[in-house]
């Protein structure tokens, strides 16, 4: 083996199909630089001679070859899925690598929670989300009753609907009522 190098890669045909890769070492195996395609790098060198080759044989030889199972930060996937090591009641979904075989999976979170724990009493699943949903949803806009507005002096006092209402306030159906 040579350590001669030189600033292209190219197919090594001498070596069968199957097995072979890319190389940039001299002396080259034609006589001339043009008898053979050459490539600024191995992986591009790799993706056109070599593109369909199930063994990857090619793309192994790279300094960082790619792997058939990528990891992430943090082992965390894009998809969610039940964790059934935990009782239901109290479970919640995942998205932990790897995804245990014949787990259902979901594009998010909720749509786990929806069909893994849908009838779930605890509601522990979707307390997990991100932005869990609450028992008393808040409204937009005013309330349906006005109260006196007691932070106001009294010769300049009105009467207002808006959230929330401190509690012990007289409260009226309508704004008049309240002024009156």
């Amino acid at each position: 083996t040579s350590d001669l190098t030189v600033n292209f890669w190219y197919p090594d045909y001498d070596t069968v199909w199957t097995s072979a890769g890319c190389r940039n070492t001299l002396p080259l195996p034609y006589n001339n630089v043009n008898d053979r395609p050459n490539y600024p790098t191995q992986l591009e060198c790799c993706k056109t001679s070599f593109g369909g080759q199930m063994s990857g044989a090619c793309l192994s030889q790279l300094e960082s070859p790619p792997t058939t199972s990528p990891t992430t930060a943090g082992n965390i996937g894009s998809l969610y899925y039940p964790d059934y090591n935990t009782a239901w009641p109290d479970a919640g979904c995942i998205n932990v690598l790897p995804v245990p075989s014949g787990r259902p999976t979901y594009a998010s979170h909720l749509a786990c929670c929806k069909g893994a724990y849908g009838g779930q009493v605890s509601g522990v699943c979707l307390s997990q989300l991100d932005s869990p949903p609450t028992m008393s949803p808040t409204s937009v806009g005013g309330l349906d009753v006005y109260y006196p507005d007691y932070n106001a002096a009294w010769d300049k006092a009105t009467c207002v609907n808006t959230r929330p209402m401190p509690s012990g306030r007289p409260v009226y159906s309508t704004m008049l009522a309240c002024c009156k």
